[in-house]
């Protein structure tokens, strides 16, 4: 696949140039250089770090945390016993510092942290100091009966990040068959373009013919007269397709994000490759490499979350236990010599009595959105099968019609010439002239508009598949 850089190299480099492009060659130069690459290189990156996130919100954190200096000069009410208020004044430091070690425990939705601590207090007024401290203290957060997110992140989480990446990749087969479209629609101009050239071309001669013989009385001014519309009509029809040829020229130089390249012309893709079909093994794939599959199964996990959220709503019971090491000292020292155990535990919680059914509405709620998801599931899967036998049914029926419609247009090309000698030998009529002529341009029209069927259903195929080789399955 060095072929691709070399062309965009080339292209790039040769702005100011005619080139000359094939329709692989353009899909090998939007895949590298359109704004719709960047932004899904973007996209993909995005969602790399947002799994990166979730991984790193399951990692241990470290912190060092304080309050340093805690200084404090004022004066302070202080009740009397006989309920008097007296104000003394006070100068006073009080600082801490401390490093904490935490880590949430996904299985149970709680938390365990270990952590060191200091504080000094210093008096100024009585001149003295004393320092706490707890040289180790572990604590243990599990809330009980309480909906869990860490169960559930950690089946969403991988399914996003898979989720995005091919959502990406359909986006760039997307990509392709938005620049077979555009190519085409070149391609339809710029041959409607070449038509009404060549047929001005001979309307201009056998208009010339024709003067002659009406000045040696063997022609009708009818006859001159009708030719004369028909040049007038291919002078329009030429203008139109430069017209046509250069606006859809310039749609897919903004597309590809190429605008400054000057694109001669567009080779015909009359090269069709064989193809062989089965439609049950691509719609195989396509549960496989569709990103809307992975969506409904996010969706599916995300509506279990949210049930087991409301089955959950409202029963806060909170269990917090801890045990440590604790000691005061007048110096830093002796706060770590024979230290004293310290213990906490505590059982909180808030259940509501009676919440006027908002618990089993929600409940009810969030259940209805999961059916919601099943009916749609079906109906998507149903689509897009029906659209893949579609298109399967349809692909090896193209080919022939493309290879007609080239004889057709090979045979109209013949007899026009052959018509057209004719005339100007005054051996036809100009009615035969003018019904060759419009049979022959239709031909042509017809043998491109099979092969941009073709090559449409081709890349679409692929998007519908969601992979880039489909064929020749077995």
């Amino acid at each position: 696949m060095m072929r691709a850089p070399l062309i965009l190299f080339f292209l790039l480099l040769t702005q100011s140039c005619m080139a000359q492009l094939t329709l692989e060659q353009t899909i090998e130069v939007a895949k590298k250089q359109s704004y719709t690459t960047q932004l899904l290189q973007k996209d993909l990156s995005a969602a790399n770090l947002a799994y990166r996130i979730y991984r790193a919100n399951l990692r241990p954190t470290l912190l060092f945390f304080g309050n340093a200096p805690g200084f404090n000069k004022d004066n302070y009410a202080v009740t009397q016993p006989d309920g008097s208020i007296k104000f003394p004044g006070r100068h006073q430091n009080y600082s801490s510092a401390g490093v904490g070690f935490s880590q949430p425990i996904p299985y149970t939705g709680g938390m365990i942290s270990v952590n060191t601590d200091l504080y000094r207090f210093d008096d100024f007024t009585a001149n003295t100091k004393q320092y706490n401290g707890t040289p180790v203290f572990v604590r243990l957060a599990q809330p009980l009966f309480r909906f869990n997110p860490y169960k559930w992140d950690k089946q969403i989480a991988p399914l996003k990040l898979k989720e995005t990446s091919q959502e990406v990749k359909l986006a760039i087969l997307q990509l392709e068959y938005e620049v077979c479209r555009l190519y085409f629609d070149i391609i339809e101009a710029q041959s409607n373009e070449q038509l009404a050239a060549v047929n001005l071309q001979h309307n201009t001669t056998n208009l010339s013919i024709e003067k002659r013989r009406l000045e040696l009385g063997v022609s009708t001014e009818d006859r001159v007269l009708q030719l004369e519309i028909q040049q007038i009509n291919s002078q329009q029809q030429q203008i139109t397709g430069q017209l046509n040829t250069q606006k859809t020229f310039l749609a897919l130089q903004t597309y590809i994000n190429l605008p400054d390249i000057r694109i001669q012309k567009l080779d015909l893709p009359d090269k069709l490759p064989s193809l062989t079909i089965d439609k049950e093994k691509a719609i195989g794939l396509a549960t496989q490499n569709l990103p809307v599959f992975l969506t409904f199964q996010r969706e599916k996990l995300e509506a279990g979350s949210a049930i087991d959220q409301a089955k959950k709503q409202g029963r806060d019971i909170d269990l917090v236990a801890s045990y440590g090491l604790n000691n005061t000292a007048p110096d830093i020292p002796a706060i770590y010599r024979s230290p004293q155990d310290q213990q906490r535990f505590n059982i909180s919680f808030n259940i509501p009595i009676a919440d006027w059914g908002r618990r089993k509405n929600s409940l009810a709620a969030v259940r209805l959105r999961e059916d919601q998801l099943d009916i749609l599931h079906k109906q998507v899967t149903a689509k897009f099968t029906t659209e893949i036998r579609n298109l399967a049914t349809e692909l090896p029926v193209l080919q022939p019609a493309v290879e007609q419609s080239l004889l057709l247009d090979t045979l109209s090309q013949r007899r026009f010439t052959i018509t057209n000698r004719l005339f100007q030998s005054g051996k036809a009529s100009l009615l035969e002239l003018q019904a060759a002529q419009t049979e022959k341009d239709n031909a042509r029209r017809n043998h491109i508009a099979a092969l941009r069927k073709f090559w449409e259903s081709y890349y679409l195929f692929r998007v519908k598949t969601g992979t880039e080789n489909p064929w020749n399955i077995r």
